[in-house]
């Protein structure tokens, strides 16, 4: 297996890969994801760009996981302390090809990615109800710093 940068011509598997992903987010939280396509100019900008990549695990020319990283910092507030870091936006692995250590692979990657640019600390946002990925991302030593709530309203009608 072998981990490198999405190329253009990746964005079919790459795909393919984003709608198990998409499915599953829709399958765990109901309310607040559907299942979609993801934006092939967005994928594009990030293959071309500088300020990101598409890391890709491949074995045997097949496409099995992708970690979609980018460039980041702080907002300009006065009360952050300003940083550089890597968001960790996307990542998934092909459903049949779980459990064999893909996605530390692509989590090392993502780490390497982000000390060759200098970057602070990589940060990540995972669904809460994502137990199998909160576990996997715990192993490789990320821990919650902030948590998101939300309050559900009633609807008339």
């Amino acid at each position: 297996m072998k981990i490198r940068p999405a190329t253009m011509a990746d964005m079919d598997s790459i795909c393919r890969l984003y709608d198990t992903l998409f499915r599953e987010m829709a399958d765990l939280q109901r309310d607040y994801f559907q299942m979609t396509s993801q934006n092939r100019d967005f994928l594009s900008s990030v293959i071309e760009g500088e300020a990101g990549d598409v890391l890709l695990a491949e074995e045997e020319d097949s496409l099995i996981g992708f970690a979609l990283v980018q460039e980041s910092s702080t907002p300009p507030f006065g009360c952050l302390i300003p940083h550089r870091y890597a968001y960790l936006m996307d990542a998934c692995v092909a459903e049949e090809q779980r459990s064999r250590g893909i996605g530390r692979l692509l989590i090392e990657a993502v780490k390497t990615w982000s000390e060759e640019r200098n970057l602070d600390y990589v940060e990540l946002n995972v669904l809460s109800n994502n137990t199998r990925a909160i576990a996997l991302y715990e192993r490789e030593g990320f821990a919650e710093e902030m948590r998101t709530m939300r309050c559900k309203l009633k609807k008339d009608g």
